[in-house]
């Protein structure tokens, strides 16, 4: 057993992931709050993990990986995310998503930013068959480690054999912190 942990610590000691910058964020809409957490691992990768949580919905948990680029005045991240819902009067489930951020910096401490992700029912899983999620905001820059926001997001399931499931539909504000 010994054995066993020393090789996992060894192995984990060898993958170590310096983190070369980190973000927090934080959503409030009337009925709706989130927290999301992105760490760049490498210039073109990054990790993140997010929940939010809904007084009429429920929870949802999410965790990506993106591959991302920067030319100028233009960010583009891409890549797998993975998102659970455990939803307070509907069917609970998961789905495996596809899709990332972009980001367009107009000058003057002014940014607009956008998100899509797409999970077709064969990466969808429990009752769920199928999820989308679009998301649109524009951020102000105090200065490069605080930032605040005002934005829209729609985060749709799908279930099997019925209807869809909003599990947030509309405009929030935030603020976001760099570390």
């Amino acid at each position: 057993m010994k054995k066993i942990i020393l090789a996992a610590a060894m192995a984990v000691s060898g993958l170590s992931l310096s983190a070369t910058a980190s973000e927090v964020t934080f959503g409030l809409s009337e009925h709706v709050v989130s927290a999301n957490l992105k760490s760049n691992i490498n210039p073109h990768t990054n990790l993140e993990g997010g929940y939010i949580y809904s007084d009429k919905k429920g929870h949802l948990a999410e965790f990506a990986m993106h591959m991302t680029h920067q030319t100028g005045a233009h960010t583009i991240e891409i890549g797998p995310k993975w998102t659970s819902v455990w939803f307070d009067d509907s069917p609970d489930g998961s789905v495996i998503s596809v899709g990332g951020h972009y980001t367009l910096a107009l000058g003057n401490k002014i940014s607009l930013h956008g998100d899509a992700y797409y999970a077709p029912s064969v990466l969808s899983f429990s009752d769920v068959d199928g999820y989308t999620e679009l998301g649109a905001k524009v951020q102000y820059e105090f200065n490069p480690n605080m930032a605040i926001f005002i934005g829209y997001r729609n985060m749709k399931f799908q279930y099997d054999g019925g209807s869809d499931r909003s599990f947030e539909d509309g405009f929030y504000i935030g603020g976001t912190s760099r570390f």
